[in-house]
């Protein structure tokens, strides 16, 4: 199955940040996740302080949005 584009919002619970992150994925619950580690990446956040707030019941990071894109075009790899 090819993979599809999608629009992904993600918002950063503490800062109310919305990272809008366009990618292709098999499906929107892995384009979701994907998107998420992209936010977790742009705000130098580690996997452990993710794990380690997760533990003490604070979410960091929520799904806004995950629509498909009405734009499914490949970029382009001219050099």
């Amino acid at each position: 199955m090819p993979n599809t584009r999608f629009n992904v919002t993600i918002r950063r619970l503490s800062t109310g940040t919305d990272f809008h992150i366009s990618l292709f994925a098999a499906d929107a619950e892995k384009a979701c996740e994907r998107a998420t580690e992209r936010a977790r990446f742009a705000c130098k956040l580690t996997r452990a302080k993710i794990a380690e707030l997760h533990d003490k019941g604070i979410a960091v990071f929520r799904v806004g949005s995950c629509e498909l894109s009405p734009d499914q075009s490949r970029p382009s790899l001219s050099y």
